[in-house]
């Protein structure tokens, strides 16, 4: 079977070896190098890579260009990994670029259905699909790491971003800051310009500086000096932003979390960066059309509003510290109720130290992953219940979970629930409240 299902069906991880990097450098030389043929904006980092990588591809898009987009996750489908323009690739021709990779492969002995993982397969789908289409940009975030991951295959870039760095995916990246801004900060290229997020540790600024030194790249750290939040919108937040010798203006960016000036902030030092290295003037009102229009599910994306219902994926530690802090400013005034459920390869206990933080209804759940790494509600439950000394709502089915919640009586304030934690709970919580009748927020 040649489809987009059969795609995930590859190995889920082939990861840790320089040589899998060397392998795909090989199969895009086969290819003719299709990642030539066009400019690369590769985003790295731990959390907000896929915000900020959404911001950046909607300010070109604004400005013009015909921008290609490769994310992960993607919450509801395979094709949603692969954009121009914000437009998702169709599933026509994500199979006919997969059957081009897979004639290569075979072309040069390697079996497609096991010599490459999932993730590998759709670096390679997605780079062939920009060329076919003539894009200008591809806006490229990595995966799992920096110097081991997928991406860092092709063999130049004009930008390299950073987003925050912190501890994630400890077993196979490091159990250090360090460690893990090292293996990250292996993308960044000779000469090439890289902008570092605000707010960052010092040991991964540090890394980061020692890299770009030994690659002689010029270092910009973005800062949130610029922006001032200024009001909350029902799905969004209008922000003041007075960059330097400019006139101050206020736009309103279409993403929720307040945890998103950060990433604003290094989005907008690399579009000063870009308009210096290009000769434009930076025009407020691409930043305006740009920001207002950008598009990221499940990043604290407001799915309904009877019953309100927010979704975001935070599954880490400072992820989660960053949702707790949006959720009290945003619904201080709310009555919480709480869906969540993990990966067992998550740092679960720190992530339900910081969830507990908010007085909420906590309802305990599991995510339904193919490779079988959910968490099982029991030992959730179990956690829970060490760390909190209370009982606890739970179900291992996620329309029970969500019925449960729906179930929760009204008090005296508005109430929302919350679903938060793995990819995977998400894509099910989403797929399930669409499916009543699809998304009245705004």
């Amino acid at each position: 079977m040649l489809d987009t299902e059969m795609v995930q069906t590859l190995p889920g991880m082939l990861y840790g070896d320089q040589a899998r990097v060397t392998l795909l450098s090989r199969i895009l030389r086969q290819m003719g190098q299709p990642d030539h043929a066009f400019q690369i904006i590769h985003v790295c980092g731990t959390n907000g890579k896929g915000s900020t990588s959404a911001m950046v591809a909607s300010i070109l898009q604004t400005m013009g260009y015909q921008v290609g987009l490769f994310s992960s996750p993607q919450v509801m489908s395979v094709e949603e990994s692969i954009q121009i323009n914000q437009t998702e690739i169709s599933s026509k021709d994500f199979n006919q670029t997969l059957q081009t990779v897979q004639w290569t492969l075979q072309e040069m002995g390697l079996a497609p259905d096991t010599d490459l993982s999932y993730f590998e397969t759709l670096v390679l789908v997605a780079l062939v699909y920009f060329e076919q289409q003539a894009v200008d940009y591809v806006v490229w975030e990595c995966g799992l790491g920096g110097e081991l991951d997928a991406t860092n295959a092709v063999d130049r870039v004009a930008y390299t971003l950073f987003t925050k760095i912190s501890l994630d995916h400890t077993a196979i990246l490091g159990d250090s800051l360090t460690a893990i801004a090292t293996t990250k900060s292996k993308i960044i290229r000779p000469k090439t310009p890289v902008i570092v997020a605000p707010n960052q540790a010092a040991a991964a600024v540090k890394v980061l500086q020692a890299e770009g030194q030994r690659q002689q790249a010029s270092i910009t750290m973005a800062t949130t000096d610029w922006l001032q939040l200024t009001r909350l919108t029902p799905s969004g937040q209008s922000v003041r932003l007075t960059m330097p010798n400019q006139p101050a203006i206020t736009v309103t960016l279409a993403l929720a979390g307040t945890y998103q000036l950060e990433n604003l902030a290094t989005t907008l030092t690399w579009y000063r960066q870009f308009c210096q290295d290009q000769n434009h003037e930076l025009d407020g009102t691409v930043l305006k059309t740009a920001l207002a229009q950008v598009q990221l599910p499940g990043r604290f994306e407001r799915l309904s509003n009877q019953p309100l219902i927010v979704i975001d994926g935070a599954h880490n530690p400072d992820g989660m510290r960053q949702f707790v802090a949006s959720v009290q400013e945003r619904y201080a005034d709310y009555d919480l109720t709480i869906i969540t459920g993990f990966l067992k390869d998550k740092a679960v206990l720190d992530c339900l130290q910081l969830l507990t933080q908010l007085s909420a209804t906590f309802i305990l759940t599991e995510p339904q992953n193919p490779d079988q790494r959910q968490l099982p509600v029991a030992e959730l439950v179990m956690l829970y219940e060490q760390l909190t000394h209370q009982t606890v709502i739970s179900s291992s089915s996620i329309e029970q979970a969500l019925m449960k919640a729906y179930q929760q009586p009204l008090g005296q304030r508005p109430r929302v629930i919350l679903v938060v934690g793995s990819f995977y709970l998400l894509k099910k919580v989403r797929q399930l409240v669409l499916n009543q009748g699809g998304s009245n927020a705004n």
